[in-house]
């Protein structure tokens, strides 16, 4: 008798934020993403066809309203996404710029380009708050997380024990103690060498089965361990792109990573090989670069119909030139809001649309995907 496959399924518990893009092709007309690696995550396999479920804490505020919005506009399904919050909904600014060399780069602000006032920042979800959810929430094939508190300690196990691949992203340390748990507990590891400074001295330790090191333009490598905790690193170089925007580049590798290695949950672990790893590894890569060429750290999401996305993803795949990009996209329309009026700290923090105008155009962002 055939079982029931089980559904591909993400549940993510971290940062998730407002992006306000300030790019190159139009500095005076800001972007506006779901942003965050977790969000990224969330609405990159959304896109891919998974099913998600985002557990974050946001305000109702423009902000958050319209990260939920556009997470919804993607598919996932944002009842977790708390609403009461005290704490204003996270928001970060990318600017993007021209560097010494003339290639684009970016950095990402946090405070407000208009008060100088610090931008939201990001609160963990409660833990009574997951602690009653547990009961209620589906069985998962994977649990991501880039930041570690008591709360997603709480979900990472809980999943884990019910048969989920727990990824774990981390940017920084926050609590060592609970950082050194969280290493314990994740099967998947990965991080940025520039990242990785700051904790370098608390990695050895990790139990994780696989674990990869992102090295910016030179690709990345990743050491994958079995039973007798054999370390061999493995190298893969990055494509090579004409670049917009590097955001979101680690991101995407790893939606390629979990979309093509963990829809069966942990059973994937059991028979993983180094070759399937780097299969995924590639995927992602390509992910990335193909994303690479448009502002913000989903902007081809947003900038191609999704069969050109593919189409363009395939192409990378076959090694086939840059060039193939040359053609002018076509933006998603996602909705807009006025960076001043999502900033708390702005001398006018209201929005200056009404509430009906507000409400129409979350609506069709909803309704356009």
């Amino acid at each position: 008798m055939k079982t029931k496959k089980q559904a591909r399924r993400l549940v993510s518990s971290g940062f998730i934020a407002l992006d306000i893009v300030l790019g190159l092709e139009d500095p005076q007309t800001p972007r506006f993403y779901t942003g965050g690696t977790t969000g990224n995550v969330t609405a990159a396999l959304s896109y891919l066809g998974w099913t998600t479920t985002p557990i974050s804490r946001l305000a109702e505020d423009e902000a958050g309203e319209f990260v939920k919005a556009d997470l919804k506009r993607w598919g996932s399904d944002t009842k977790y996404l708390t609403g009461n919050s005290p704490c204003p909904t996270p928001i970060v600014v990318e600017k993007i710029f021209l560097g010494k060399d003339g290639a684009p780069k970016h950095r990402f602000l946090w405070t407000c380009p208009d008060c100088g006032a610090y931008l939201p920042s990001y609160r963990p979800v409660l833990t009574e708050t997951v602690e009653s959810l547990r009961a209620s929430m589906e069985k998962a094939c994977v649990f991501f997380t880039d930041r570690v508190s008591r709360s997603t300690l709480v979900l990472a196990e809980h999943f884990k024990k019910n048969d989920a691949v727990v990824v774990f992203e981390p940017s920084g340390v926050g609590d060592p103690a609970q950082f050194v748990e969280m290493l314990q507990l994740c099967d998947v590891l990965k991080y940025s060498d520039q990242r990785a400074k700051g904790f370098s001295d608390l990695l050895s330790d990790n139990k994780a089965f696989l674990e990869i090191q992102t090295l910016g333009a030179e690709g990345l490598r990743f050491q994958l361990r079995g039973q007798r905790r054999m370390k061999s690193w493995a190298a893969l170089s990055s494509y090579d792109v004409d670049v917009k925007d590097t955001a979101g580049a680690g991101d995407w590798t790893t939606v390629g990573l979990i979309h093509r290695l963990f829809s069966e949950g942990r059973q994937s672990l059991k028979s993983l090989t180094r070759a399937q790893v780097a299969e995924a590894l590639q995927y992602g890569q390509a992910l990335a670069a193909l994303n690479c060429q448009f502002e913000g750290a989903r902007g081809a999401m947003y900038q191609l119909p999704q069969s050109l996305f593919f189409e363009k993803l395939k192409g990378l795949m076959l090694k086939k030139s840059a060039s193939y990009l040359s053609d002018k996209s076509e933006e998603v329309r996602v909705g807009r809001l006025i960076p001043t009026k999502v900033c708390p700290s702005c001398t006018e923090s209201r929005a200056d649309w009404s509430v009906e105008s507000r409400e129409e155009s979350i609506n069709k962002l909803v309704s356009s995907r």
